[in-house]
C-alpha cells in the first residue's frame, strides 16, 4: 500500500496534534489580538475587583488601561471601546485535529488517554516519537 499512511502514522500525528492544539490556538489568539490592536481597540482583561471597583488590563502587554469606581455600569461603558479578551477563546477556536482517517472514538480514546494522570509522560513520549520533556511541557 504506496501512499497511504499506515495507522501508526496516522495515530502518532493525531496525538501530536492534540498535545500541540492547545499551544496553536493561544498563537492565534495572541496573532488576532495583535490585529485587532492595530486596527485600534484594545484588547484587554480583568473586571470587578469589588463591589463598585473594577481594573482593565492590556492583555498582550499586561499593562494597566482603565480603573474606576463606578461598578459594572462603568466597566461597561469602558468596554464599549475595547475588545475584552474572553471573546478570544470563542472567536478563535481550538483547531480540530487534521486527521480523518481515524475514527472519532479512537480520537477520542487517545486524547483521554493522553489526559489520564495515571498514563506515563514516558509512555506517550514512546508513540509520538517525542522526548519525555517535550511531552511533559505540552500535557
Amino acid at each position: 500500500m504506496t501512499g497511504t499512511p499506515h495507522v501508526t502514522d496516522l495515530v502518532r500525528s493525531h496525538m501530536r496534534h492534540y498535545l500541540r492544539a492547545p499551544f496553536l490556538a493561544e498563537d492565534a489568539r495572541r496573532r488576532y489580538a495583535m490585529t485587532i490592536t492595530r486596527a485600534g481597540r484594545v484588547v484587554v482583561e480583568g473586571g470587578m475587583t469589588s463591589a463598585t471597583d473594577w481594573q482593565l488590563y492590556d492583555w498582550l502587554t499586561r499593562e494597566p488601561v482603565a480603573q474606576g469606581h463606578d461598578g459594572p455600569a462603568g466597566m461597561a461603558s469602558a468596554l464599549r471601546t475595547m475588545y475584552h479578551a474572553d471573546n478570544l477563546y470563542t472567536d478563535v477556536p481550538i483547531p480540530e485535529p487534521p486527521v480523518p482517517s481515524i475514527p472519532r472514538s479512537l480520537q477520542r480514546a487517545l486524547e483521554e488517554w493522553i489526559c489520564n494522570p495515571l498514563t506515563a509522560d514516558e509512555d506517550i513520549a514512546a508513540v509520538v516519537d517525542w522526548p519525555v520533556a517535550t511531552v511533559r511541557e505540552h500535557r
